[in-house]
């Protein structure tokens, strides 16, 4: 059962239960078979002798009714899952099927036990290819999950017959060009051409120290002793990882490849330096791709900015340096080293990086990531995987109950490498849990079935196609079969906390919006920090395992975001819906529930909305029902011009335990918010009410009365120039305020100029007024995108944001914090804490990592960390008190300022 939040976010209590019928279902074509649902609403005595005559005839001809290459219906198993593993001809292919009769009426809820959960029509999606397959359309059944990880592998098999068929059907209608293409001549590049794997551009590691720099005006003093250091958490309860954690004794700071540590309150006092195993790969050993032309060396960071003394990129080229000089500015001296292009170097092995830090106790997690540049043609045992996304994820928990302070690691317990590339993170108590995206390598399987593939040269649309379902089915049993290995979903021998596989698409079309239904699977892990991490007593590694559970759900859209609350959890994946209308797909966003509460996340509610949402500040639990608010774009081709819409939706959430259905059912939902063209900016909801800022040229901030969930009502609204992109609520002197960051806007031109900060007095929500604001030309700061970063103090009402100014010159350039006074009617700065000065910024060699901006403060003592230093400072006079540089263990190289 659900629990509530101490603060307002109250989680899934049993509310009256809820009659609305949802959406009507939308009617499916037969596609081999529908399932026993359906057959059980026939209410034609006749059919009956109907029915036998095809049971026998399924049996003389090998025709499946229930969908199922065992002759079972798909239905009919614990899991409701669709298998599509079909029986096919020798050739693999089907005529095509006329569409069956299904029932089309939408699920309603049974009128005297309203709380009965639902049947539910399923869809299918139309098979217009050579291959027999079926693809469901997506609805609330899918929380069902899988009884068995068999049934899932046939959910899987089917879902890559459904790709293989896409493209069939896609290429066959280009064949003029192919048809008459010589097979014995040389192939040209374009055909039968491997891609290679491209990669981002890494840098070598190198470090200096720099000249920071505090400046201060002194303004203000104030007897109060305060301590801010937690993380700006979205829900009071749930931790959200971050790249600083502290405990009050001591700051842990994800630098780079590197986990620091020191004393919270006099970072002097030593330090611990925790670096990531890594392992370079030795180039001299690494084999290139049979035809491929060696690489060249990759652009390393030691390159200097670019400037006007910048030599050309030779072999040998000239490095820029600093050196101290006695008038206090830096004088460059030069030495030739190894350069690069900017050529990619397939060999190349970057360092590992922290991503996120979770912090419980004496434990200290951290989220590692780690790339690994595949590219084809390696050897069999260094392949790429299906599942690997070209990076390494490890988790590893630390025991921080004896802090070093002589430059030594943190003791590691417990290490676990996971799939998927690195979303976000919460704890709840000791209960980690990581949400990974995988982008499923499906490019493995149907690169021979594209026509541009040797083998189809010189064959017409029916050779093609005939020749590329033999290929296709050759390859798919070998292609799961790798594919379940890697996906390492087992838990106890299940996939019950796996959503069904389905096409993440509405409306009332069984045509396919994506051909791809498996393309990203998004994964919710979760373990004890706690633990003993003692696995195995027979290992002699001293290192455990972690043991984690894994939910989650394969997606043939994207992951906007996740919400969590402290026992549930919801990824939001923006998918299509048709619109009849317009005859264009629409976005649309598919929530996925899981219930977090026990051992393993487990699937549990289900819903879809319209437009996708900004951040995972737009959605909110409150009082057993879901916020979302999203934002529609629509493009109207006649006239060259779009238009938006922008609502806010209200969802009914079920009981975990399944006795309300899975279906999240629309409460209630609002009208467009804001002008015609205008988009979502920012949203905060604050238990019964929700502020949203839409912006086109000003800034209109909203606040909406959701106390009734069926009639979501705007009760204020007020104009002014420029937006917020952050809301943050603070209260002086008893009144009920909001804080706005964002930018300032010229109206006439509609660029941003600045900074803006916004205090809003939202005590009357009728009245709502600006009550102070402040706005700093030419400068921005990183609170618009990254929340963590903003810090506020209500005992000293003090707010502290990162800056930066960057001019493209040795001159003007700033880095660092401001200090801001609040009252009611001023936000006036106090001082700026330079972390470094602005030749150093443009010149400076730097370890290759930066850290983002934090700030912290213990005893009135203020800490930040940016870039590559910490910096303490005294709250009240801004005098500097100490400093910390953080660097690299290797200091032969340099890396650029804003790394």
């Amino acid at each position: 059962m659900m629990t509530e939040d101490a603060k307002g976010d109250i989680e899934n209590p049993k509310l009256p239960p809820e009659t609305t019928p949802p959406s009507s279902a939308v009617a499916a074509a037969g596609l081999g078979g529908f399932s026993s649902d359906h057959r059980r609403k026939w209410k034609v005595v006749g059919l009956g002798t109907f029915v036998l005559v095809a049971i026998v005839l399924s049996i003389a001809l090998g025709i499946t009714l229930g969908g199922n290459a065992d002759g079972t219906d798909s239905s009919a198993n614990a899991s409701g899952s669709d298998s599509g593993n079909v029986a096919l001809d020798d050739a693999g292919v089907s005529s095509p099927a006329e569409p069956e009769n299904v029932d089309t009426s939408p699920p309603v809820a049974n009128p005297e036990n309203p709380t009965t959960p639902q049947a539910y029509t399923r869809q299918y999606l139309t098979n217009t290819g050579p291959i027999e397959s079926q693809m469901r359309i997506i609805d609330p059944s899918v929380v069902e999950g899988y009884d068995s990880c068999d049934v899932l592998r046939n959910d899987i098999l089917n879902a890559v017959k459904w790709l293989a068929n896409s493209i069939i059907v896609q290429e066959s209608v280009y064949n003029e060009w192919y048809e008459n293409c010589d097979p014995n001549a040389t192939p040209s590049p374009s055909i039968g051409a491997t891609p290679t794997v491209g990669t981002s551009i890494e840098l070598d590691e190198g470090a200096s120290s720099s000249d920071a720099m505090i400046s201060a005006d002194g303004s203000g003093v104030t007897t109060a002793k305060e301590d801010s250091f937690g993380t700006n958490n979205q829900v009071e309860g749930v931790d959200e990882a971050d790249v600083v954690k502290s405990d009050g004794d001591f700051v842990y700071a994800a630098y780079g490849d590197l986990l620091y540590a020191w004393n919270a309150t006099d970072g002097t006092k030593g330090v611990s330096i925790t670096a990531m195993p890594y392992e370079a790969i030795n180039l001299t050993e690494c084999q290139y791709y049979n035809g491929m032309p060696e690489p060249m060396p990759m652009m390393t960071e030691e390159m200097p900015m670019m400037t006007e003394e910048m030599p050309m990129m030779t072999e040998e080229v000239t490095e820029v340096v600093s050196e101290a000089r006695s008038d206090g500015k830096r004088q460059r001296h030069y030495r030739n080293r190894k350069a690069s292009s900017m050529m990619w170097n397939p060999c190349y092995q970057p360092k590992p990086r922290i991503d996120s830090l979770l912090l419980q106790g004496t434990r200290l997690t951290a989220i590692v990531s780690e790339d690994k540049f595949w590219y084809y043609g390696m050897t069999e045992e260094s392949k790429p995987k299906i599942i690997s996304d070209y990076t390494k994820l490890t988790i590893r928990v630390y025991d921080i109950s004896d802090v070093p302070t002589d430059g030594g690691p943190l003791t590691l317990l417990g290490e676990k490498v996971v799939n998927g590339v690195y979303n976000s993170a919460r704890s709840v108590d000791n209960t980690a849990i990581v949400i990974t995206t995988s982008y499923v390598d499906t490019y493995q399987f149907s690169t021979d079935i594209y026509r541009w593939a040797p083998q189809y040269c010189g064959l017409n649309s029916a050779e093609y196609e005939e020749l590329a379902v033999k290929t296709a089915l050759n390859k798919t049993e070998s292609f799961v079969d790798q594919m379940m290995e890697e996906l390492q979903l087992r838990n106890g021998g299940t996939c019950d906390s796996i959503f069904q596989i389905a096409a993440m698409q509405s409306g009332d079309t069984q045509v396919s919006a994506y051909g791809d239904v498996i393309g990203t699977f998004v994964q919710l892990l979760s373990f004890d920090m706690s633990s003993d991490f003692n696995n195995d007593e027979t290992t002699s590694s001293e290192v455990g395992e972690i043991l984690a559970n894994v939910g989650g759900a394969f997606s043939s859209g994207y992951l906007s975001s996740v919400y969590a609350s402290q026992d549930f959890a919801a990824t939001l994946s923006v998918g299509s819906k048709w619109n009849n209308a317009t005859g264009t797909w629409d976005q649309s966003t598919f929530i996925l529930g899981f219930d977090i509460s026990g051992d393993a996340p487990k699937p549990f509610s289900y819903a879809e909305i319209p437009g996708s949402p900004l951040n995972q500040y737009s959605t909110d639990l409150y009082q057993g029902h879901l916020r979302v608010v999203t934002t529609e774009w629509f493009w109207f081709e006649a006239t060259g011009t779009s238009s938006t819409s922008n609502k806010i939706f209200v969802l009914k959430v079920p009981d975990a335990d399944g006795s309300e259905g899975p279906e999240m059912l629309l409460t209630g939902q609002t009208d467009h918010v804001g002008k015609p063209n205008e988009q979502v900016m920012s949203v905060r909801f604050m238990e019964a009410k929700c502020y949203v800022v839409t912006f086109e040229r000003k800034d209109p901030l909203f606040v909406f009365n959701l106390t009734d969930p069926s009639k979501p009502t705007k009760i204020g609204e007020l104009e002014i120039p420029g937006f917020s992109s952050y809301l943050h609520p603070i209260e002086i002197d008893g009144i009920p305020l909001m804080l706005g960051i964002g930018s300032y806007v010229n109206e006439t031109t509609g660029w941003e100029t600045g900074l803006k900060i916004s205090l809003f007095n939202v005590s009357d929500p009728m009245k709502l007024k600006e009550i102070a604001g402040f706005v700093d030309e030419g400068a921005y700061s990183s609170v618009s995108w990254d929340f963590k970063s903003f810090r506020y103090l209500p005992l000293s009402q003090k707010l502290i944001l990162p800056k930066s100014e960057y001019t493209w010159t040795e001159s003007g350039n700033f880095d660092g914090f401001v200090v801001y006074n609040i009252t009611l009617d001023k936000i006036e700065p106090s001082y700026n804490i330079q972390h470094a000065s602005s030749y150093d910024i443009y010149y400076g060699c730097w370890y290759s990592a930066y850290m983002p901006a934090r700030s912290l403060v213990f005893q009135s003592k203020l800490t930040t960390i940016l870039s590559h230093s910490v910096m303490s400072t005294d709250l009240d006079t801004g005098k500097a008190l100490w400093n910390l540089t953080l660097q690299g263990v290797e200091e032969t190289v340099c890396s650029p300022y804003f790394y």
